[in-house]
């Protein structure tokens, strides 16, 4: 018998006397010394699928996709568009593109703005960009290039340009600067399984940067796993997702960079350029390679920086804006060619009757006046006037900010 029986027994007898440890004696199986406890059962591992048990389960999968004459596939959505031009459709990828400082993210901020208007009759500037559809689902914007105060006043901006003027709790916004270039795409799809459950539905993915989700954009292998998984998470989650992207500082013709661009290019539902003209100020965006209608430049949309809205604003068509530009360029090149002949003649009212020159005054004035003695025959004088008579009557019947151009004639 062992120390722990004979110590319990002594227990026994001080606490229930003679009678307790009789009883114990006639029933003794719970002092009986037990033996080893048995070795605790183990769960039976599952056995690891085999190679080729993973392979048959991989065709299964592409077997459950195979054409069916009669399942037809709901049609991708469209959900955003500039005018009636389709950009973006649930499921797909959207590029927008441009060298750096050229607007892109005005386009940005509109695209916020719109998908947070959604189908509300609300106004607000949004270069004509416009959300399709119903809008009720979860809005997602990474940013991974600007600094925090840049991206608060985007977002800001997308907001007051919705019209709306206040924050929409479909909004999530996040700056991911200080996050490692392999912690973000990790972050986009925890973000996206997270507001999918607590929203029910994702409208809207903008990744601004996208080239700042990989270590190299010219990396081949790596650049081609990224786009199939922004691919893949656009299908899972039935969204849109615009990848916003730099051209190439030295293309003319919009490469985009390496291999990550080039494949962002033959994947995307749409690809969206930004030109900025040096000279106006002007920005346009169009498409080039458009799945379903193409945008040229010739009629894009125009943009530009308006200092009194403290923002970029639509300025107009590639094509109507252009005209203007010419004819605002001609009236100024006009006035500064007459300026100096009419500011001789004033001077010298008792030779030339001004304002009302005739051709020929006005020939030999510029002759005078040009310190080459370079001539010009009457009939140009008289077609140069006639000109200016047409640009200041089009400046006169349009918004009176050219400046009046006042040329008279009084000869043939």
């Amino acid at each position: 018998m062992s120390n722990a029986v004979i110590k319990d027994l002594r227990g026994k007898l001080v606490k229930d006397g003679v009678e307790g440890l009789q009883k114990v004696a006639l029933n003794p199986v719970p002092f009986v010394e037990p033996e080893t406890a048995p070795e605790p059962i183990q769960p039976r591992a599952l056995p690891k699928p085999t190679a080729e048990e993973k392979r048959q389960e991989l065709i299964a999968r592409a077997y459950a996709l195979a054409f069916n004459p009669e399942v037809i596939p709901p049609e991708d959505e469209t959900c955003v568009a500039i005018g009636e031009i389709p950009i973006a459709a649930r499921g797909n990828l959207t590029v927008i593109q441009g060298k750096s400082k050229v607007g892109k993210s005005a386009v940005v901020s509109s695209i916020l703005g719109a998908s947070i208007r959604g189908e509300f009759a609300a106004k607000g500037d949004t270069l004509c960009i416009e959300w399709k559809g119903t809008a009720q689902g979860a809005i997602v914007h990474l940013d991974t290039e600007q600094s925090r105060s840049d991206w608060h006043w985007l977002v800001k901006r997308g907001i007051y340009r919705s019209g709306i003027n206040e924050a929409d709790q479909r909004l999530l916004s996040l700056p991911l600067v200080m996050f490692a270039r392999g912690e973000r795409l990790e972050i986009l799809k925890g973000t996206l399984e997270k507001e999918k459950a607590a929203q029910g539905i994702i409208d809207l993915v903008i990744i601004d940067g996208i080239a700042d989700l990989c270590i190299s954009p010219n990396d081949e292998a790596e650049s081609l796993g990224l786009v199939s998984e922004i691919h893949a998470l656009s299908q899972e989650y039935d969204c849109p997702i615009f990848c916003i992207l730099h051209e190439n500082p030295s293309s003319e013709q919009g490469k985009t960079r390496g291999h990550l661009g080039s494949e962002l290019n033959r994947k995307a539902f749409a690809n969206i350029r930004i030109d900025k003209d040096g000279e106006t100020g002007v920005s346009t965006i169009y498409g080039t390679d458009m799945r379903k209608r193409d945008l040229p430049k010739e009629q894009g949309f125009c943009f530009g920086w308006d200092e009194k809205a403290g923002m970029h604003v639509f300025k107009g068509r590639d094509s109507a804006l252009k005209a203007t530009l010419r004819q605002f360029k001609a009236l100024n090149e006009t006035h500064e060619f007459f300026s100096e002949i009419y500011g001789f003649a004033a001077q010298n009212r008792d030779k030339y009757k001004c304002p009302d020159l005739s051709p020929k005054e006005a020939a030999e004035i510029y002759q005078d006046t040009n310190g080459t003695g370079k001539k010009i025959s009457v009939e140009a004088m008289k077609k140069r006037m006639q000109r200016g008579e047409i640009l200041g009557a089009l400046r006169k019947a349009g918004t009176g900010t050219w400046g009046l151009l006042s040329i008279g004639t009084n000869g043939t």
